[in-house]
């Protein structure tokens, strides 16, 4: 239905940077360090895990951290694509004080980076005695191929200090070491082996460790909150369908994601497709067809070991098609394990595994940071902005209508709470609250929610954009950043936003003409909240297009967003 990989291919050069100025992760630290050891929350730093005891340190806003707690044993060697294992323990107090490796991947420019060795988590909570905290764990973006929980914007001081929760995020498995199947390397075992979505796994055995280990640090594991942005969102989704994550989380949070599924047919033709591709890079076949010859002289332990045999980067040079870091990769497989073979249409037949409270939602102007990062339009004219504009409904039914409708229409299912986020995009009069031409060019892009969601401030993407925030928007700004955390808080701790005398957020309800979504704004000065009854579905996108656009834009415009589609239910 549409050539989502156009936006996927384009990557923030503030990412690259993030991920290279804090993996170690130190600039939030005051100093602050007492000693203790304690076997539950106490109030004291030193915790006692199931594994070993860990260090915490003082962080901002009078919050402890602990950093780089290794939820899994390390995936390498014979656990290369293996379903995550326990981590093993330790003798001594470990150090929390820095970031975890970050997982394997393809920095544009930079090239290879990270560690196969990744599979860590971090903690933040306020200082205090409190226990029983409502736990909220943040997945990372970076279309699962690029990415760190060590990006300051998702950093949890704020979350932690301002809403009084404990705030987890994780380090996963990523690109082709995160979700690949190929039967020479995952054909036999354990179900979950043979599945190919180690990433998802990994996510899985994070939620287990908070499961079995967050009362220590004051959480409740009867009260978990897992929450995403872009590809971390589309793993939020992902998680509400799996079987495999059945009562490890009861409340979910999707910011910008997608519904998307692939078969394992697809998976097994892109393996195939490295394979060779590997075998020419080694020199030990000419071209495609020689290559394909070799390797039906290869036994399947043969074949297996040629692909473990491989670094992390030889593996990720020669997928078939990759850019910007980010990888033409099939991921996320309907292998009927931990995802089942109906995919999505799992929420249309009201059969998914974990039916929590979802609050889902996308920005106005999706696309037009890809868009204004690919040059391939050029910013300002008329055909930037209704490639953006309808790229970005695109965007919306994919990320938000089409999963509200498809929930919302069974009697038995739990309130989906749906929001766009406004900020930045320009109003009626084209006149944003971003400086300079900001509005117009990337407006309300994609996550530029994050820093009023995790109050962490700067979004990363400034470093390539120019500085968003200023002093003459930042009255609304900070106010809107108040009520998106209230808004969140209270929804980590009841399943319901609302409270805290705010503006009513009322859940989707599909009936004509009933209210569907928020939508969060403000203006320099002041909140600007509204409701919006609107619902947009594929084949009414395609008739505005019809109508609005006149030859060749239409054709244009209708050629990107048609095609075979990978996103599973979206349907009129």
């Amino acid at each position: 239905m549409m050539r989502f990989m156009r936006f996927t291919t384009m990557l923030s050069a503030a990412v690259v940077l993030g991920i290279l100025v804090t993996t170690s992760g130190n600039s939030e630290i005051d100093g602050n360090e007492e000693s203790g050891i304690t076997a539950s929350w106490k109030g004291e730093p030193v915790v006692m895990t199931k594994y070993g005891l860990i260090r915490g340190y003082g962080a901002r806003q009078n919050t402890w951290s602990w950093k780089g707690i290794p939820y899994a044993a390390p995936p390498v060697g014979p656990l290369r694509w293996k379903a995550p294992v326990d981590p093993k323990p330790w003798d001594d107090i470990r150090s929390g004080r820095i970031f975890g490796n970050s997982a394997s991947q393809m920095l544009p420019v930079i090239g290879p980076y990270g560690s196969e060795d990744c599979l860590f988590l971090n903690i933040w909570r306020p200082k205090g005695h409190e226990t029983d905290l409502p736990v909220y764990l943040f997945i990372h973006g970076g279309a699962n191929s690029l990415g760190t929980s060590a990006l300051p914007d998702y950093f949890g001081n704020a979350v932690a200090g301002k809403s009084n929760m404990l705030y987890i995020s994780v380090n996963y498995r990523l690109n082709v070491l995160g979700w690949f199947r190929h039967p020479a390397v995952t054909g036999t075992g354990l179900p979950a082996d043979q599945s190919g979505n180690f990433g998802t796994l990994d996510l899985i055995k994070a939620l287990e460790w908070v499961r079995d280990n967050i009362a220590a640090f004051g959480g409740d594991p009867g009260n978990v909150t897992i929450a995403g942005e872009s590809a971390g969102a589309m793993n939020v989704l992902t998680l509400l369908i799996s079987p495999a994550a059945k009562d490890l989380f009861h409340r979910a949070v999707a910011e910008s994601g997608i519904v998307m599924v692939q078969n394992v047919a697809d998976a097994e033709i892109s393996s195939a497709k490295l394979l060779t591709n590997l075998l020419i890079s080694d020199e030990k076949a000419k071209n495609e067809e020689e290559a394909v010859k070799i390797v039906a002289t290869m036994s399947m332990d043969e074949i297996d070991t040629y692909f473990r045999s491989k670094f992390p980067s030889e593996l990720m040079k020669n997928i078939p098609d990759m850019a910007f870091g980010i990888a033409k990769w099939p991921y996320i497989y309907t292998d009927g394990f931990v995802i089942p073979e109906e995919g999505y249409a799992v929420f249309t037949s009201g059969n998914w595994a974990n039916k929590v409270p979802l609050l889902i939602g996308v920005n106005k102007d999706e696309v037009k940071w890809f868009r204004w990062m690919q040059k391939d339009v050029e910013p300002g004219t008329d055909r930037y902005e209704f490639h953006s504009r309808y790229q970005s409904l695109l965007w919306r039914i994919v990320g938000l209508d089409s999963v509200a409708m498809a929930i919302s229409s069974h009697r038995d299912a739990p309130p989906v709470y749906g929001y766009r986020f406004d900020w930045g995009s320009p109003d009626a009069y084209g006149i944003s609250v971003l400086p300079k031409n900001l509005g117009e060019h990337v407006g309300a892009h994609h996550h530029a929610e994050i820093p009023f969601f995790l109050g962490m401030g700067l979004s990363e993407l400034s470093v390539v954009t120019g500085d968003p925030f200023t002093k003459e928007n930042r009255p609304g700004r900070e106010k809107l950043t108040n009520l998106c955390m209230t808004y969140l808080a209270n929804f980590a701790r009841t399943g319901n936003p609302n409270g805290n005398d705010l503006p009513v957020w009322k859940p989707w309800n599909p009936r004509p003409g009933a209210d569907k979504l928020i939508i969060l704004d403000a203006d320099l000065n002041d909140l600007r909240i509204s409701s919006s009854s609107d619902i947009i579905t594929q084949n009414m996108l395609f008739s505005r297009i019809k109508s609005e656009l006149k030859e060749p834009e239409r054709s244009e415009i209708l050629n990107i967003i048609t095609g075979p589609s990978p996103l599973g239910i979206i349907k009129d």
